[in-house]
C-alpha cells in the first residue's frame, strides 16, 4: 500500500492521538561484483580536500534540497563539523564531489558521502547525503557518485550497501529502486 506518496513507505503510530509519522525508507543493495567504472564527459570526481570544501558542500546541499517537502533547514560550518568531522568514521576519502569543467575553475554540482552504521565490530557501509544540484540532475551525476561509493565499498571488502532517505522524497526513492536498491527487510 502506498503511504505518503511512495509505495515503499512505512508509517508508525505515535502517542495516544494515533497521529501518523512518516518513517524513513531503508534500502539496501548487494554488490555481486565490483561496479564497472563509469565516466561522464566533462565531469570529474574528487574527494574532500579540506576546510575550503565545507562551503562547497553546504552550497550543494542547500541547492539540492531547497524544494523538498520535508523541511531541510539551512546548515552552517558547525553543522558540517558535527555531521562529518566529529564522527568516528570520518575520513576525507569518504566524501566525493562531482565537478564540471567550467572556466576558469571546475564547479562542484554533486556530492555523496560514505558513512558506517553500527558498532565498529559490525559496521555496515551506508550512503550519506547524496545530493545533486537540480540544474544538473538527470545527467548521470548521481549514478556516477553512487558508483564511486559502491566501488569503494567493494574495494574495502563489503558486499552490501545500505541507505536511508525520507519517505516524502519520492524522487530519491525512485532513483535508488531503479538502480536495484530494495527495502532492507526484503534483502
Amino acid at each position: 500500500m502506498a503511504i505518503l506518496g511512495h509505495p515503499l513507505a512505512k508509517i508508525s503510530l505515535a502517542g495516544n492521538n494515533q497521529q501518523a509519522m512518516a518513517s524513513v525508507l531503508q534500502l539496501t543493495r548487494p554488490l555481486a561484483q565490483r561496479p564497472p567504472r563509469l565516466e561522464i564527459t566533462g565531469v570529474q570526481l574528487r574527494n574532500y580536500a579540506g576546510p575550503a570544501d565545507i562551503p562547497v558542500w553546504l552550497s550543494i546541499r542547500d541547492g539540492a534540497f531547497a524544494r523538498q517537502k520535508v523541511g531541510v533547514r539551512q546548515w552552517n560550518e558547525n553543522d558540517f563539523q558535527a555531521e562529518f568531522l566529529d564522527k568516528r568514521w570520518w575520513n576525507p576519502r569518504s566524501i566525493w564531489f562531482a565537478e564540471i569543467a567550467e572556466p576558469p575553475v571546475p564547479r562542484a554540482v554533486g556530492t555523496i558521502a560514505l558513512t558506517w552504521r553500527g558498532t565498529a565490530a559490525d559496521a555496515k557501509p551506508a550512503i550519506h547525503w547524496l545530493a545533486v544540484l537540480r540544474s544538473h540532475r538527470r545527467r548521470g551525476i548521481g549514478r556516477l557518485l553512487l558508483n564511486a561509493l559502491e566501488t569503494e565499498c567493494w574495494d574495502q571488502g563489503y558486499r552490501q550497501v545500505w541507505l536511508e532517505t525520507h519517505v516524502d522524497w519520492s524522487e530519491a526513492g525512485e532513483f535508488y529502486t531503479a538502480l536495484g536498491y530494495l527495502p532492507a527487510t526484503q534483502a
